[in-house]
């Protein structure tokens, strides 16, 4: 018997479905219909999400992975007897037919667990459970009935995005806290929480109102130079940068430099110390230089500059990060172990060029024909290179004896960080004007968006890190 190889360079996709399918359009709808299917095909990094309640808004998906495999389907006619004797084998039947419908390369497994499910009922006084998802959402969305869906009474019931943060099942889900005492007493932590004790971390973070700041690396530090194979010619030029320039910024050495995220994580805390608070803020400074103490370290502090512009202009420049597009961490396909970090001479060409494309000097240095990359960004007042912030900085009084660092404006005079940002406004919404039609545009006032009373946070992407109050 020949076998039909016509379909052999077909690519199919195959879905193992947790369940006895009777009804395959009942069974896709569970997937979210076709079109999610194929969203979720196209996309690498997603997960397909089955509700055994499609119709429920709070019912919690269960994920099936993504999952490469080598096979094929096969298509088999065989000839069955409609008369057949009861004491025939089976094994008498034919094949009279045998046809290969595609190639499989990718599979969706269903392997994880499915997350805690919470149903929208309510007790009432009789002590029987009733459904309440007409109370939470509307059936729908004309006027009357949408009115009256808000003005009518509704349950409390704010379930979360998701109950538990692991799905896999692992030796170590259920791994019992030896670091945890069994004594019983009011200072007893809880057993249920994080699998493992809390990394001290390798980088020194500190705040502005620290005591005395740090003068030499943590020996971790150090010997992580050494298991990164970063030692050699990588940490004698991060040295060499902080030689020529106390304070940095992550952005700026990553241009400067060449070298990306991976080694930076290593290079950075063996040579410099994190300002998290202050006028350094977001800021790495060289171990022994304290900004506070040296009124010429003005020129090294931090301008938070956001762009303030009406929607239409604000379209032109992308955001740092999309708070809408947020995904939860059981939606996307969990990473994969993280690879050794080497040396950026026995990376390949392609890796290299791709790296340094996505870092330019605009991510850090601002010139006045050119957009900021990002709305929001932080620079050092030496990297704004406009020809009016330069004259200011130049014309700035001596400091004198008795003045002391400022923690909130530095050793720079108050509203002068206001003052810079209108000056690179005016600069931007020029370049922005020009991008669209002047009819679409009025001039208006917009208000100060930026920092200047309050102290925002920097997300770097570090493992968990203590801040040092008293570093030494």
């Amino acid at each position: 018997m020949e076998v039909s190889k016509i379909g052999l360079s077909k690519q199919l996709v195959c879905i193992e479905y947790p369940g006895l399918v009777q009804n395959v359009d009942k069974m896709l709808e569970t997937l979210g219909g076709i079109q999610e299917v194929s969203r979720v095909n196209i996309q690498k990094n997603r997960r397909l999400e089955l509700r055994f309640r499609p119709n429920d808004t709070y019912c919690k998906p269960a994920c099936g992975d993504r999952g490469k495999t080598n096979a094929v389907l096969l298509k088999i006619k065989v000839r069955v007897k409609k008369n057949k004797p009861d004491n025939e084998e089976e094994s008498e039947q034919k094949v009279v037919g045998c046809e290969i419908v595609g190639r499989i390369q990718t599979a969706f497994r269903f392997k994880s667990i499915c997350d805690f499910q919470f149903l929208p009922m309510f007790q009432d006084e009789d002590g029987r459970m009733r459904d309440i998802s007409s109370t939470l959402i509307p059936d729908r969305l004309d006027g009357d009935s949408l009115q009256k869906w808000v003005d009518g009474p509704a349950n409390y019931f704010l379930p979360p995005a998701a109950f538990s943060r692991i799905d896999s099942q692992s030796l170590n889900t259920y791994m019992y806290r030896k670091d945890a005492k069994d004594s019983v007493g009011s200072n007893e932590g809880p057993l249920i929480g994080r699998t493992r004790k809390r990394r001290s971390g390798h980088a020194i973070f500190v705040s502005f109102d620290i005591g005395h700041i740090p003068v030499k690396p943590r020996e971790k530090a150090l010997k992580f130079l050494e298991v990164k194979f970063l030692s050699g010619i990588q940490y004698e030029k991060i040295k060499k940068c902080f030689e020529e320039r106390p304070v940095w910024s992550k952005l700026a050495l990553m241009c400067v430099t060449g070298y990306h995220h991976d080694q930076l994580k290593y290079l950075l805390p063996s040579v410099a110390y994190y300002f998290v608070t202050g006028p350094f803020r977001v800021m790495w400074v060289r171990f022994g230089y304290d900004p506070r103490r040296e009124p010429a370290s003005r020129i090294y502090q931090t301008l938070d500059y956001r762009i303030r512009a009406p929607a239409g202009l604000l379209s032109k420049v992308k955001a740092k990060r999309s708070y809408a597009n947020y995904l939860l961490p059981t939606k996307s396909t969990h990473p994969g172990a993280k690879s050794v970090v080497i040396s950026k001479d026995t990376l390949s060409t392609d890796n290299v060029e791709a790296e340094e494309d996505q870092i330019h000097k605009t991510s850090f240095q601002f010139v006045p024909d050119t957009l900021p990359p990002a709305r929001q960004l932080f620079y050092q007042y030496c990297d704004v290179k406009v020809p009016e912030i330069e004259a200011m900085l130049s014309r700035l009084p001596k400091v004198s004896p008795s003045m002391t660092c400022d923690p909130k404006h530095g050793w720079l005079p108050p509203g002068f960080d206001n003052q810079c940002r209108t000056i690179i406004n005016k600069y931007v919404l020029v370049l922005l004007k020009a991008t669209i039609s002047e009819d679409s545009f009025k001039d208006e006032e917009y208000a100060d968006d930026s920092s200047d009373g309050e102290q925002i946070p920097w997300e770097e992407e570090f493992e968990d890190e203590d801040i040092d109050d008293d570093a030494k």
